[in-house]
């Protein structure tokens, strides 16, 4: 019995010691990492300055650099269309004679020029239709809003 009660006594100190141990240990770990990436070769700043000020990119370089999606790695399909387009990658084709037709213009990440139909006002009866009826839209949609978060007691918010 007295065997018994010494063991339990000797073991009731355990838990504390083992945590005592692990915080201590833990700290040391923490001390050790800092001082070492302290010392360590780091970057200082932004990673593309150089002497303080940030690198200047051209506009090819910014179209290059943002032609993926995954960083460093450009497809085939992009690189073959970098190179064949040039100057014109990620460009909206302009032409100085023609209607604006360039509205619906969109450019993706990789290069791909989508361009979604935008009808020009030369094909409406009279000029000023299309921006009256966007107008009439436009204060339709405040009314319907305005009545949707309306705070009636017997409605509630939105409409059922």
């Amino acid at each position: 019995m007295e065997l018994l009660l010494q063991v339990t006594a000797e073991t009731s100190h355990f838990p504390v010691t083992a945590i005592s141990v692990l915080i201590v240990g833990f700290i040391a770990v923490i001390s050790i990492g800092s001082l070492t990436w302290y010392n360590s070769n780091r970057v200082v700043g932004w990673k593309n300055e150089v002497d303080g000020e940030p690198t200047k990119y051209s506009q090819e370089e910014k179209r290059e650099k943002s032609a993926n999606y995954d960083r460093n790695i450009i497809s085939a399909e992009t690189a073959a269309r970098m190179e064949r387009e040039g100057q014109g990658f990620k460009n909206v084709p302009e032409s100085e004679q023609s209607v604006d037709t360039t509205g619906g213009y969109t450019v993706s990440r990789e290069g791909l020029v989508n361009n979604y139909a935008v009808e020009p006002e030369m094909y409406v009866d009279e000029p000023g239709d299309l921006k009256e009826k966007q107008e009439a839209e436009k204060k339709e949609r405040a009314k319907e809003l305005k009545d949707i978060n309306s705070k009636d007691g017997d409605k509630g918010v939105g409409v059922v």
